[in-house]
Parts: C-alpha cells; sequence; structure tokens
C-alpha cells in the first residue's frame, strides 16, 4: 500500500515537472486566487485597526454630528456643516455633569501659500483653540473669543495658524514666518497669517494636508458665520463617568442629531462604503472560483487529451485508483505550489500598497499581514488543490479503457 501511494506521488510529481506550461498556468491561477484572499483580509484589518488607533489618538469619546459632510457647490470651503450656533451649543454641552471638554470641528477647503502666487489648496480645521490638538515648536493659539465677540464676529484676528507637517514641508516654511491664507485665491493672496506651530494631529486623522486655525476665523473666512457652523462636536467625558450613558444623554437633549461613540462612529464610516467592501468580498471570491475552474479545466484538459495514454496504462495493469490518483495529486500539487506562490507574492504586493496608500492619503499600514490571514489563504489554496483532484480523479476513473483504445 505504501509502495503504490509513493508510486503516485513520484508520477504525479514528474508529469508537473515536465508539463510546465500547464503547471505554471494552474499554479498562477491559485496564486491569484491566494492574494486576493491575503489582499482583501489584509486591508480589512488594517482599515479596522487604523480607524480604532486614529480615534483612540483623538482623545474624544463622543462624536456629535447633524448628519453626512454634505458638497456645496458654488460655495466658499466647499462644504457644508450640520452643527449650527456652534459656540453656544459646546458651551452648553461643556457645562454639562460628566463633561469635561466639548470642542466644535469644522472643516473647509481653502488655499495657503507661502507667496501670492503659489497657492495650495488644504483642509482648514477650525477650532475654538489649539489646546485640543498636539501642536509642535509653537505655541499654537488661544480661544477664537476675541475674533468671535458673542456672535459678532468683528474682534481682533489672531491670525495665527497651525500648519501641518506634510504642508508645511511642502511650503518649506518654518514657525515664525508668514503664510498667504483664504476661502478663495483673492482673499488669500491678500491675508497673511503667521505659523504659530505644526501639528500631525489633523493630518493622520483625515489624511490629507492639513491648517488649523481659530473656528470664527475660518468660519468667517468661508461664509459660515451667520449660522456659527461646525462639521461635527467632539465630547471628552471625565474619567469616573461612563460615556454611553452621556451618550444618551445628550442625544434626549439634541435630538436633531446624531451621537456616536468611537466605535459606532468607525462603524458608520465603514458602513458608509459598504459597497466598496462588497465589491471587494465579490471579487475575492471570483478570483477564487476562477482560480479553481483554471485548475480543473487544466487537468480535465489532460485527462481529455491523454485519453488514450490513461486507456493504455489502465490495459496494462494499472489501476482505476492508481491512474486517478496520479492526475488527482497533480491538482494537489498545484494547490500547495499555488499557496508558497501566492505568500510569497502577498509580502512584497503589501508593502507596494501600502506605500501607494501613503502617498495618496498618508496612512502607510492600512494593509496589515497577519499570521492567520497568510493561514486562511493557504487553506483556500489547498482548497482549491483538493477540489481540483476530486474533479480531475472522478473524470479519470470514468475512462473506460476497450472504449477507447477501440477507436
Amino acid at each position: 500500500m505504501f509502495d503504490r501511494f509513493r508510486a503516485v506521488i513520484g508520477l504525479a510529481a514528474v508529469r508537473v515537472r515536465r508539463d510546465r506550461a500547464r503547471t505554471v498556468l494552474a499554479v498562477c491561477a491559485v496564486s491569484l486566487a491566494v492574494v486576493a484572499v491575503t489582499m482583501l483580509g489584509s486591508l480589512g484589518v488594517g482599515v479596522v485597526e487604523t480607524g480604532q488607533q486614529k480615534f483612540e489618538s483623538a482623545d474624544r469619546d463622543l462624536w456629535v454630528s447633524g448628519g453626512p459632510l454634505r458638497i456645496a457647490p458654488g460655495t466658499v470651503g466647499g462644504f457644508q456643516g450640520g452643527i449650527v450656533d456652534a459656540h453656544a451649543t459646546s458651551r452648553r454641552l461643556a457645562s454639562s455633569p460628566g463633561i469635561e471638554t466639548a470642542s466644535p470641528l469644522l472643516f473647509q477647503t481653502i488655499y495657503v501659500g507661502a507667496s501670492p502666487n503659489s497657492l495650495r489648496t488644504v483642509v482648514g480645521v477650525g477650532a475654538t483653540s489649539s489646546a485640543g490638538f498636539q501642536v509642535r515648536g509653537g505655541d499654537g493659539f488661544g480661544r477664537d473669543n476675541g475674533f468671535y465677540n458673542d456672535g459678532g464676529y468683528n474682534g481682533t484676528a489672531s491670525q495665527k495658524i497651525v500648519l501641518g507637517d506634510g504642508i508645511r514641508s511642502t511650503l518649506g516654511v518654518a514657525v515664525g514666518e508668514t503664510v498667504y491664507v483664504g476661502g478663495t485665491t483673492s482673499d488669500a493672496r491678500q491675508t497673511r497669517y503667521t505659523v504659530v506651530g505644526t501639528s500631525p494631529t489633523f493630518s493622520r486623522f483625515l489624511g490629507a494636508d492639513t491648517a488649523a486655525l481659530p473656528l470664527a476665523e475660518l468660519q468667517a473666512m468661508t461664509g459660515n458665520a451667520h449660522t456659527d457652523r461646525a462639521s461635527m462636536l467632539t465630547i471628552d467625558v471625565a474619567d469616573d463617568t461612563d460615556a454611553a450613558d452621556i451618550k444618551r444623554t445628550v442625544q434626549a437633549e439634541y435630538p436633531e442629531y446624531t451621537v456616536r461613540t468611537n466605535a459606532e462612529q468607525l462603524e458608520s464610516i465603514i458602513g458608509n462604503r459598504i459597497l466598496v467592501v462588497a465589491a471587494g468580498v465579490v471579487l475575492t471570491v471570483v478570483a477564487v472560483v476562477a482560480g479553481v475552474a483554471l485548475s480543473a479545466n487544466l487537468l480535465s484538459l489532460l485527462v481529455a487529451q491523454e485519453q488514450t495514454t490513461i486507456a493504455a496504462l489502465r490495459a496494462v495493469g494499472l489501476s482505476r485508483e492508481v491512474v486517478a490518483g496520479v492526475i488527482a495529486t497533480q491538482g494537489v500539487y498545484y494547490g500547495i505550489f499555488g499557496a508558497v506562490g501566492g505568500i510569497a507574492i502577498t509580502v512584497p504586493f503589501a508593502t507596494l500598497l501600502n506605500s501607494i496608500a501613503a502617498s495618496l492619503f498618508g496612512f502607510n499600514t492600512l494593509v496589515r499581514i497577519s499570521p492567520w490571514i497568510l493561514a486562511v489563504g493557504s487553506l483556500t489554496a489547498l482548497f482549491a488543490g483538493v477540489l481540483t483532484a476530486i474533479l480531475a480523479g472522478w473524470r479519470t476513473a470514468g475512462t473506460e479503457p476497450l472504449a477507447v483504445l477501440d477507436r
């Protein structure tokens, strides 16, 4: 029995080695299926873990929004914030029991440049002060009360700005120097702000070049002062307070807004991309099915092309099981080699995708490979190999020597 098994393995190995074109095609098909599985799994893990890290680094417990951030064509800034009367709302929330801070944030597209003729678009982030995020190399800016002036927006502007690390490097400016800033190019060419620090906080969170400045000044700059609009409010609860309890209280007080915890906010972001996720899953399934189908088809063609040889082997005494075993073992070999090839491709391919993601979005760990993902990819290849083996073995076992040799 053992000798027969060794013979089957040896004959299959010889056939795999000699029929190189068929072997390469089958192994590539299975490897493609493995890479599809490992990449989708690694991307899913990376997106979730990166999102969790971003929310944890934001050091906020609750997120209050007035619906999705809407693009507003033809307006200065390009986006319509969903929170109205942001200053008064944040003050009321901050004075509530169990809440330490409540900070409105406004996201708008603005122009920033080292000179009037070299303006770039960045995401302008309006905050009531720079105390709520990391500032390096400078003192940042204080509260925007001076310019806000109890809703008059007619006080003295600080004209201070904190640049993201990326845009600061691109502009080539240092802390203490001035840049041109505005909601339109004409305004930016006439308005100068002093760089009072750099910050990685918002660039990491948004994955884009950012510039932070006092909320009231950004509102006036982008036409959001009339309704005191903000994109969202972030809440930091007291250490001895349950964030879920505060969430329910805030939601009851402001039913027109949506209040989410960190986990719920991440789920909402991923849920809004459900079509992308579904497309990725479908493509992976297609890749796996295609890998199995191509491997099985190649072996089926092999059986069809070599029916005479198979029939002759049967006629000289080789059993149905041995002949079918040789062909089926080829399928297993395809699965094993496909697993090795797929895993070998996964690591450099993941590195390449992370480099592309870093250059486009600022996230360099979106694709995260883990041992269990590689294991799932390997099992996919083995599944493809075994399924191919079963189909090919069944096809071979159905060959009748007399019927074939009579022709």
